[in-house]
Parts: C-alpha cells; sequence; structure tokens
C-alpha cells in the first residue's frame, strides 16, 4: 500500500538539478531534469506533463523510482506529490540527504584512491548534445578529472565516455565530475575504459 504524507515542518526542498526519465500513463516515457527535491514534491523540467492527477513513475539518477500524482502543472514542466510507503520513504531520505552534501560541497570529492588509467582518451556531451574531446587526469571510482578545453559549468549534467556524470569544480586545465553511479571494485582498475 502507497501512502501520501503532508508535508513536515522540516522538510526542506534541495534546489538540485538531478536528470532522469518519467514514465506517463499509457507507458510514455521522456527524460528530465528535476530543479527540486523534497521528500513530499519533486518539481520537474519536462517536455511534456500528463494531467493534474496523473499517476507518474519518475527514474532518476543518483536516486532511483519515485512515484506519486501531479499536483501542478507549469510551462517547464510539472510538480509531483511524491507518494511512497514508510520503508522507500527512508531510502528517499537518505539520497537526499547525500544529494544536499554533494551539492553543497560538505561530501569529500577525493576519498576515494584515484588512479591514471591506461586510456585516456575520452569524448565528453555536453546537455546540449556538442561533443567535447577529453583526456582523463586522474579517475577513482566515484569521480575523475578531465582536461579539456572548453569548461562545463558547475552542475551541468554531463556524459563522460558512457558513463553519466556531474561537473563538480573547475582544474586549472579542465574540471572534476562526480559519476552517477560509480564503479564496482571488480569493474575498476587501469584497464578502465570510460
Amino acid at each position: 500500500m502507497k501512502l501520501h504524507f503532508q508535508p513536515e515542518p522540516d522538510s526542506r526542498a534541495i534546489q538540485i538539478r538531478v536528470g532522469g526519465r518519467y514514465l506517463l500513463p499509457g507507458g510514455v516515457e521522456h527524460a528530465c531534469e528535476t530543479r527540486s527535491l523534497s521528500l513530499e514534491t519533486v518539481e520537474v523540467l519536462a517536455p511534456e506533463s500528463g494531467l493534474l492527477g496523473d499517476p507518474v513513475t519518475l527514474y532518476l539518477d543518483d536516486v532511483g523510482p519515485v512515484t506519486g500524482a501531479i499536483q501542478a502543472i507549469s510551462a517547464e514542466g510539472f510538480t509531483l506529490a511524491v507518494e511512497v510507503g514508510p520503508e522507500r520513504r527512508t531510502r528517499f531520505a537518505a539520497r537526499l540527504d547525500w544529494l544536499a552534501a554533494q551539492a553543497s560541497g560538505r561530501a569529500d570529492q577525493r576519498s576515494d584512491p584515484r588512479i591514471v588509467p591506461t586510456h585516456t582518451a575520452v569524448e565528453v556531451r555536453r546537455a546540449d548534445g556538442r561533443v567535447l574531446p577529453g583526456r582523463v587526469v586522474d579517475l577513482s571510482m566515484t569521480g575523475a578529472a578531465i582536461a579539456t578545453t572548453e569548461l562545463p559549468p558547475v552542475g551541468e549534467a554531463i556524459t563522460v565516455g558512457k558513463r553519466r556524470a556531474t561537473v563538480v569544480r573547475h582544474l586549472q586545465s579542465g574540471f572534476a565530475v562526480t559519476f552517477r553511479l560509480p564503479f564496482r571494485p571488480e569493474t575498476f582498475g587501469l584497464h578502465v575504459v570510460l
């Protein structure tokens, strides 16, 4: 049984862009991005909206599936009233805390050991579809430093090789990213090709 939780006094929306996709009634799926997230609502930037009250399932990078119903529609997308059970709500709250820590820089972004992989050439696909040539300076299970001539803005969702990532800071000759999904230990090593 799914429950809809009313807003709690200490619930705060996180103003953060998280990419993903959403499924409307009838099986229509689209790419999307969040504008803000909270335990009660998700503001979604979307090319197409359903109708008020329509059930929607979001599949958000770094968060997972989030279900609910459309409670408001705007020219840029819609607001989803989150409907989750108690167990999923606890996991969702933990993911929101993690995202807030990442966005504020509280998380140690260099906590994992870094390597220089054998294959350093990489393509960086910007949010607008442009592709930049790049070189992997160093790599960890959770992120990478990329040398390029063009710097995407901090916070932009990009693809580095085949891995989705978010730009977290600029470096002297490029930028650093955190991966949406970290490498698993068994797939990480000098042989890694992004």
